[in-house]
Order: structure tokens, then C-alpha cells, then sequence
């Protein structure tokens, strides 16, 4: 079963023209990401993960005031990377408003460079228990 989270859209995420940037669906998205890790007890995990691959399809505005579902689920689950695929649902007009996947990728600081590493076992459990 995918994972959900529901938030409401405030003026500040809005444009000139009263609508959500497009750019804010992907923070729409990893609040449902940071969600789903507070949820299964792996939050640390969100901050070393930087994305390397976002695709959105847009189809239906999101306006301030409206109520929002994002729906997760996990499309690829790897040794070092994650690949999640979302829907951003406009729940107060009932349209489907982008869909889409990100890719992220699990890094460690090593003094100061970033390189890839093995994904946390917890935390590919947290995927694993949405599928």
C-alpha cells in the first residue's frame, strides 16, 4: 500500500498568477518523503540522500487554500540509490495535479566530498513496507 500525506497550500507557495510554481510540487513531495521516514522512525536518513534525477508531468494547478494528497510509492530499490514515484492530488477540485519520480542517491561526508554508499538497511525497509 503507498504512503500518504495530505497537506494544504499557503500564499507564500504561490506565484504573481495565484498558482503553485512548479518548483513547489518537489517540495510538496519531500515533505511526503520526510513524512514517510518521521512515520518508520528513519528521519536522519532524508538529509543524506541528495536527489540526482526529478521528472514531473504537470496536468491540473494547485491554488492556495487547496487541500493536497501526495501518494508515494517505491519504483527501484538499490544498493545505493532509491527511485520513488509520486502523484500530487488536488483533493479539493478531486484532480490528479502532476505525477512523476525522483531518484535519490545515498551518500557519506568524507571530508568534505560527497560519495555514494550503501543505502541504510532501515531505510530501504521503510520503502519495502509500502510496496
Amino acid at each position: 500500500m503507498p504512503f500518504e500525506a495530505r497537506f494544504h497550500i499557503y500564499w507564500s507557495q504561490t506565484d504573481a498568477a495565484g498558482i503553485v510554481h512548479f518548483s513547489e510540487f518537489f517540495s510538496l513531495v519531500e515533505h511526503a518523503e520526510e513524512e514517510l521516514y518521521r512515520s518508520r522512525g528513519v528521519l536522519d536518513a532524508h538529509g543524506r540522500m541528495p536527489r540526482v534525477e526529478a521528472h514531473a508531468v504537470f496536468k491540473s494547478p494547485l491554488r492556495r487554500g487547496d487541500e493536497v494528497r501526495v501518494v508515494l510509492r517505491p519504483l527501484e530499490l538499490k544498493e545505493k540509490a532509491v527511485k520513488y514515484g509520486f502523484e500530487v492530488y488536488n483533493e479539493t477540485e478531486g484532480v490528479l495535479s502532476a505525477s512523476g519520480y525522483i531518484v535519490a542517491v545515498c551518500v557519506e561526508n568524507d571530508g568534505g566530498r560527497l560519495r555514494s554508499t550503501r543505502c541504510p538497511q532501515s531505510l530501504l525497509d521503510a520503502w519495502r513496507s509500502i510496496e
